[in-house]
Protein backbone atom coordinates (compact mmCIF):
# COMPACT_ATOMS: atom_id res chain seq x y z
CA UNK A 1 0.00 0.00 0.00
CA UNK A 2 1.41 3.34 -0.95
CA UNK A 3 0.80 6.94 -0.02
CA UNK A 4 -1.12 8.07 -3.08
CA UNK A 5 -1.39 11.84 -2.87
CA UNK A 6 -3.01 12.14 -6.27
CA UNK A 7 -5.64 14.48 -4.88
CA UNK A 8 -6.86 15.81 -1.55
CA UNK A 9 -9.86 13.48 -1.46
CA UNK A 10 -8.07 10.14 -1.54
CA UNK A 11 -5.07 9.90 0.82
CA UNK A 12 -4.28 6.26 0.00
CA UNK A 13 -4.16 4.21 -3.17
CA UNK A 14 -4.03 0.43 -3.41
CA UNK A 15 -3.07 -1.72 -6.38
CA UNK A 16 -4.74 -5.13 -6.28
CA UNK A 17 -3.56 -7.77 -8.75
CA UNK A 18 -5.45 -11.01 -9.34
CA UNK A 19 -3.75 -14.18 -10.56
CA UNK A 20 -6.53 -15.19 -12.96
CA UNK A 21 -9.90 -13.97 -14.14
CA UNK A 22 -11.39 -16.89 -12.19
CA UNK A 23 -9.77 -15.60 -9.01
CA UNK A 24 -11.34 -12.19 -9.51
CA UNK A 25 -14.77 -13.70 -10.25
CA UNK A 26 -14.64 -15.64 -6.97
CA UNK A 27 -13.65 -12.48 -5.09
CA UNK A 28 -16.42 -10.61 -6.90
CA UNK A 29 -19.12 -13.17 -6.10
CA UNK A 30 -18.14 -13.25 -2.42
CA UNK A 31 -17.30 -9.59 -1.85
CA UNK A 32 -17.52 -7.07 -4.66
CA UNK A 33 -21.11 -7.80 -5.61
CA UNK A 34 -21.99 -6.99 -2.00
CA UNK A 35 -20.36 -3.60 -2.27
CA UNK A 36 -16.96 -4.24 -0.72
CA UNK A 37 -13.70 -6.14 -0.83
CA UNK A 38 -11.48 -7.72 1.83
CA UNK A 39 -7.77 -7.10 1.31
CA UNK A 40 -5.30 -9.25 3.23
CA UNK A 41 -2.59 -6.92 4.53
CA UNK A 42 -0.84 -6.01 7.76
CA UNK A 43 -0.72 -2.34 6.79
CA UNK A 44 -2.64 -0.37 9.38
CA UNK A 45 -4.99 2.14 7.80
CA UNK A 46 -7.45 4.02 10.05
CA UNK A 47 -11.13 3.12 9.71
CA UNK A 48 -12.91 5.78 7.66
CA UNK A 49 -9.90 6.49 5.45
CA UNK A 50 -10.84 7.04 1.80
CA UNK A 51 -8.95 4.94 -0.73
CA UNK A 52 -8.77 4.45 -4.44
CA UNK A 53 -8.31 0.87 -5.67
CA UNK A 54 -6.88 -0.15 -9.00
CA UNK A 55 -7.85 -3.73 -9.79
CA UNK A 56 -5.60 -5.54 -12.28
CA UNK A 57 -7.63 -8.38 -13.82
CA UNK A 58 -6.18 -10.78 -16.41
CA UNK A 59 -7.91 -10.43 -19.80
CA UNK A 60 -9.83 -7.40 -18.56
CA UNK A 61 -7.14 -4.82 -17.83
CA UNK A 62 -7.41 -2.37 -14.94
CA UNK A 63 -10.47 -0.98 -13.22
CA UNK A 64 -10.38 1.87 -10.71
CA UNK A 65 -12.79 2.12 -7.78
CA UNK A 66 -13.17 4.48 -4.82
CA UNK A 67 -14.04 3.40 -1.32
CA UNK A 68 -13.53 3.79 2.41
CA UNK A 69 -11.97 1.54 5.06
CA UNK A 70 -15.03 0.10 6.82
CA UNK A 71 -13.30 -2.32 9.20
CA UNK A 72 -9.93 -3.79 10.06
CA UNK A 73 -8.75 -7.17 11.36
CA UNK A 74 -5.50 -7.52 13.25
CA UNK A 75 -2.80 -10.19 13.14
CA UNK A 76 -4.00 -11.83 16.35
CA UNK A 77 -7.60 -12.31 15.20
CA UNK A 78 -8.99 -15.86 15.21
CA UNK A 79 -11.57 -14.97 12.56
CA UNK A 80 -9.14 -14.99 9.65
CA UNK A 81 -6.01 -13.36 8.23
CA UNK A 82 -5.17 -9.73 8.97
CA UNK A 83 -6.49 -7.13 6.58
CA UNK A 84 -8.95 -4.37 5.82
CA UNK A 85 -12.52 -4.28 4.56
CA UNK A 86 -13.06 -1.67 1.85
CA UNK A 87 -16.60 -0.44 1.26
CA UNK A 88 -17.05 0.87 -2.28
CA UNK A 89 -18.55 4.30 -2.83
CA UNK A 90 -19.64 3.35 -6.34
CA UNK A 91 -19.11 0.50 -8.79
CA UNK A 92 -20.06 2.39 -11.96
CA UNK A 93 -20.88 1.08 -15.44
CA UNK A 94 -17.28 0.10 -16.21
CA UNK A 95 -17.37 -2.64 -13.57
CA UNK A 96 -20.60 -4.05 -15.00
CA UNK A 97 -19.04 -4.26 -18.45
CA UNK A 98 -15.96 -6.01 -17.05
CA UNK A 99 -18.06 -8.59 -15.20
CA UNK A 100 -20.23 -9.28 -18.26
CA UNK A 101 -17.13 -9.88 -20.37
CA UNK A 102 -15.46 -12.16 -17.82
CA UNK A 103 -18.60 -14.20 -17.19
CA UNK A 104 -19.12 -14.63 -20.93
CA UNK A 105 -15.65 -16.11 -21.35
CA UNK A 106 -15.53 -18.03 -18.05
CA UNK A 107 -14.40 -21.64 -18.56
CA UNK A 108 -14.73 -22.86 -15.00
CA UNK A 109 -12.39 -23.57 -12.11
CA UNK A 110 -9.78 -26.34 -12.07
CA UNK A 111 -8.76 -27.91 -8.75
CA UNK A 112 -5.71 -30.17 -8.50
CA UNK A 113 -6.17 -32.77 -5.76
CA UNK A 114 -3.17 -34.71 -4.43
CA UNK A 115 -4.30 -37.69 -2.34
CA UNK A 116 -2.84 -41.19 -2.50
CA UNK A 117 -5.79 -43.00 -0.93
CA UNK A 118 -8.62 -43.80 -3.38
CA UNK A 119 -11.36 -43.44 -0.79
CA UNK A 120 -9.99 -40.07 0.35
CA UNK A 121 -9.76 -38.85 -3.25
CA UNK A 122 -13.34 -39.84 -3.96
CA UNK A 123 -14.63 -38.21 -0.78
CA UNK A 124 -12.67 -34.99 -1.25
CA UNK A 125 -13.63 -34.75 -4.91
CA UNK A 126 -17.30 -35.01 -3.96
CA UNK A 127 -16.96 -32.31 -1.31
CA UNK A 128 -15.03 -29.95 -3.61
CA UNK A 129 -17.65 -30.31 -6.34
CA UNK A 130 -20.40 -29.67 -3.79
CA UNK A 131 -18.68 -26.43 -2.83
CA UNK A 132 -17.65 -25.21 -6.29
CA UNK A 133 -20.43 -26.64 -8.41
CA UNK A 134 -19.05 -27.33 -11.88
CA UNK A 135 -15.37 -27.31 -10.86
CA UNK A 136 -13.11 -29.72 -12.71
CA UNK A 137 -11.17 -31.78 -10.17
CA UNK A 138 -8.02 -33.40 -11.55
CA UNK A 139 -6.37 -35.97 -9.28
CA UNK A 140 -2.82 -37.11 -8.60
CA UNK A 141 -1.87 -40.09 -6.43
CA UNK A 142 1.74 -39.01 -5.80
CA UNK A 143 3.77 -35.83 -5.54
CA UNK A 144 5.74 -36.44 -8.75
CA UNK A 145 2.55 -36.71 -10.81
CA UNK A 146 1.10 -33.66 -9.08
CA UNK A 147 4.25 -31.72 -9.96
CA UNK A 148 3.80 -32.46 -13.65
CA UNK A 149 0.21 -31.17 -13.47
CA UNK A 150 0.97 -27.82 -11.84
CA UNK A 151 0.38 -25.21 -14.53
CA UNK A 152 -1.42 -21.95 -15.24
CA UNK A 153 -4.59 -23.97 -15.85
CA UNK A 154 -4.79 -24.94 -12.17
CA UNK A 155 -6.69 -22.43 -10.04
CA UNK A 156 -5.99 -24.06 -6.66
CA UNK A 157 -4.27 -27.21 -5.38
CA UNK A 158 -5.58 -29.26 -2.44
CA UNK A 159 -2.79 -31.43 -1.01
CA UNK A 160 -3.13 -34.30 1.48
CA UNK A 161 0.02 -34.19 3.60
CA UNK A 162 -0.48 -37.26 5.81
CA UNK A 163 0.39 -40.13 3.45
CA UNK A 164 3.68 -38.69 2.15
CA UNK A 165 4.69 -35.55 4.05
CA UNK A 166 7.98 -34.94 2.25
CA UNK A 167 6.36 -35.41 -1.16
CA UNK A 168 3.53 -33.10 -0.16
CA UNK A 169 5.96 -30.43 1.07
CA UNK A 170 7.84 -30.68 -2.25
CA UNK A 171 4.56 -30.18 -4.13
CA UNK A 172 3.72 -27.16 -1.98
CA UNK A 173 7.12 -25.62 -2.68
CA UNK A 174 6.74 -26.29 -6.39
CA UNK A 175 3.30 -24.64 -6.47
CA UNK A 176 4.75 -21.62 -4.65
CA UNK A 177 7.61 -21.44 -7.19
CA UNK A 178 5.26 -21.32 -10.19
CA UNK A 179 4.94 -17.99 -11.96
CA UNK A 180 2.49 -16.79 -10.87
CA UNK A 181 2.26 -18.96 -7.71
CA UNK A 182 -0.61 -21.44 -7.52
CA UNK A 183 -2.68 -21.13 -4.32
CA UNK A 184 -2.59 -24.23 -2.12
CA UNK A 185 -4.56 -25.80 0.71
CA UNK A 186 -2.72 -28.39 2.81
CA UNK A 187 -4.68 -31.05 4.70
CA UNK A 188 -2.90 -32.55 7.71
CA UNK A 189 -4.06 -34.45 10.78
CA UNK A 190 -1.49 -33.10 13.27
CA UNK A 191 -0.46 -29.65 14.36
CA UNK A 192 3.19 -30.37 13.54
CA UNK A 193 2.40 -31.39 9.96
CA UNK A 194 0.19 -28.32 9.52
CA UNK A 195 3.00 -26.07 10.77
CA UNK A 196 5.50 -27.76 8.44
CA UNK A 197 3.08 -27.42 5.53
CA UNK A 198 2.74 -23.71 6.24
CA UNK A 199 6.52 -23.40 6.31
CA UNK A 200 6.68 -25.20 2.94
CA UNK A 201 4.46 -22.54 1.41
CA UNK A 202 0.84 -23.61 1.92
CA UNK A 203 -1.52 -20.63 1.64
CA UNK A 204 -4.12 -22.34 3.81
CA UNK A 205 -3.99 -25.28 6.20
CA UNK A 206 -6.83 -27.50 7.38
CA UNK A 207 -7.45 -30.58 9.46
CA UNK A 208 -7.57 -33.95 7.70
CA UNK A 209 -10.24 -34.81 6.87
CA UNK A 210 -11.63 -31.27 6.80
CA UNK A 211 -15.26 -30.52 7.56
CA UNK A 212 -17.40 -29.25 4.70
CA UNK A 213 -17.58 -25.78 6.27
CA UNK A 214 -13.82 -25.61 6.86
CA UNK A 215 -12.94 -26.61 3.32
CA UNK A 216 -15.58 -24.28 1.90
CA UNK A 217 -14.13 -21.26 3.69
CA UNK A 218 -10.55 -22.11 2.71
CA UNK A 219 -11.34 -22.86 -0.95
CA UNK A 220 -13.18 -19.58 -1.41
CA UNK A 221 -10.46 -17.67 0.45
CA UNK A 222 -7.62 -19.27 -1.51
CA UNK A 223 -9.35 -18.80 -4.86
CA UNK A 224 -10.44 -15.21 -4.28
CA UNK A 225 -7.28 -13.91 -2.63
CA UNK A 226 -5.47 -11.33 -4.80
CA UNK A 227 -1.99 -12.25 -5.96
CA UNK A 228 -0.65 -8.98 -4.56
CA UNK A 229 -1.86 -5.94 -2.62
CA UNK A 230 0.43 -2.94 -2.68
Amino acid sequence: MTDGRKNDRVPYSVEVEFRTASSFLVAYSVNVSRGGLFLETEHEVPIGTQVTLELAIPSAGKVQLNGTIAWRRGRESVDGPPGIGVEFLDLGPDMGAVIDGLVGSFQGITVLLLASDRVDRTSLTRVIRSILGTAEVVSATDAHTAGTMLSDDVDVAVIDVDADPEGAFAALRQARACEPPIPTIALASTKRLRENAKAAGADEIASNPPSFQELQVLLVRALGRPMSVR
